[in-house]
């Protein structure tokens, strides 16, 4: 069905998304210039991945609690998910540069 054909679409892009994710330091260096690969959503919380380590759950990126700022910093998503258990990942996300999201976010 179609509705099937567009479900598995989403996934081989997340997959990869993922796949082809930089590793834990490899934006080392690039600073406000980095483009996350993943973006997670809920309510006026965003997170937006940039590094992903693959053996475990703790991975690199930017969160707006929607207290006008991004903060930098590992984000472990098995707790996240535990906490925001409505956390959304978004199909349709197109990065921008982190500064650009800094200017959205602090203005």
């Amino acid at each position: 069905s179609s509705e099937q054909n567009y479900y598995s679409s989403i996934a081989d892009k997340i997959n990869s998304v993922v796949e082809s994710a930089p590793a834990i330091y490899e934006t080392d260096g690039q600073g406000n210039d980095t483009k996350p690969v993943l973006h997670y959503f809920w309510g006026n919380v965003d997170i937006f991945i940039t590094e992903i380590d693959r053996e475990s759950q703790q991975h690199y990126g930017y969160t707006s609690l929607g207290m006008g700022y991004l903060e930098g910093g590992y984000i472990d998503l098995q707790y996240l998910f535990t906490q925001l258990p409505l956390l959304n990942l978004d199909f349709n996300f197109t990065p921008k540069t982190i500064a650009e999201y800094k200017q959205i976010y602090e203005g």
